[in-house]
């Protein structure tokens, strides 16, 4: 310490002074140095520095200022608050990515899926225009007779309602199957 403290004490328990420099000393040195650091505050705070650029700075000063409190109060703060959510940050940001993860295999699924329903529908149009080429082969080879021609036209109407017929349960099968699928 470079100051020195003296006490000096009116009635002290001791006649003779404690020192013979200071003649006036009448209390122990000892318990001064004891009274000048329980009078010393300890600092709760260790000094640490944090370097920020010129934008940063100006708004933590903004900040902290609207909050009232220093700009060392308020870093406090904020570190204090970044170290206590530091997990949940990271946990969040973990999750972020499974869900783009999962948005992404989602939309590669629906990719496939539509390729599949295009290539069905190509197929089936190439079936139609092969179905519809048969059908006009049957039509052109039929005899000149009015009632070949009545016949054919009913066993047509007859496929056209089986066909329908077919298509619906399997509509109807095929939505159940996949609202088994969505549901678990």
């Amino acid at each position: 310490m470079g100051r020195y403290v003296f006490l000096k004490v009116a009635h002290a328990p001791w006649s003779e002074p404690l020192s013979k420099d200071w003649p006036g000393l009448n209390w122990p040195v000892n318990t001064i140095k004891d009274k000048v650091n329980t009078m010393r505050v300890k600092k709760q705070y260790r000094d640490m520095s944090v370097g920020l650029n010129e934008t940063d700075r100006n708004k933590l000063i903004q900040l902290a200022k609207q909050k009232g409190v220093t700009k060392s109060e308020f870093a406090r703060e904020a570190i204090r608050w970044y170290i206590n959510n530091y997990e949940t940050a990271q946990g969040q940001a973990r999750d972020g990515e499974i869900a783009t993860g999962i948005r992404y295999a989602t939309d590669q699924l629906v990719k496939a899926i539509n390729g599949g329903i295009d290539r069905i529908c190509k197929m089936l149009a190439r079936q139609g225009r092969a179905v519809g080429t048969l059908y006009e082969l049957a039509w052109m080879s039929l005899p000149d007779d009015e009632n070949a021609r009545k016949a054919f036209e009913l066993a047509v109407a007859r496929a056209k309602e089986k066909m329908a017929k077919h298509v619906e349960n399997d509509e109807k099968e095929f939505a159940e199957r996949l609202k088994k699928v969505v549901n678990n």
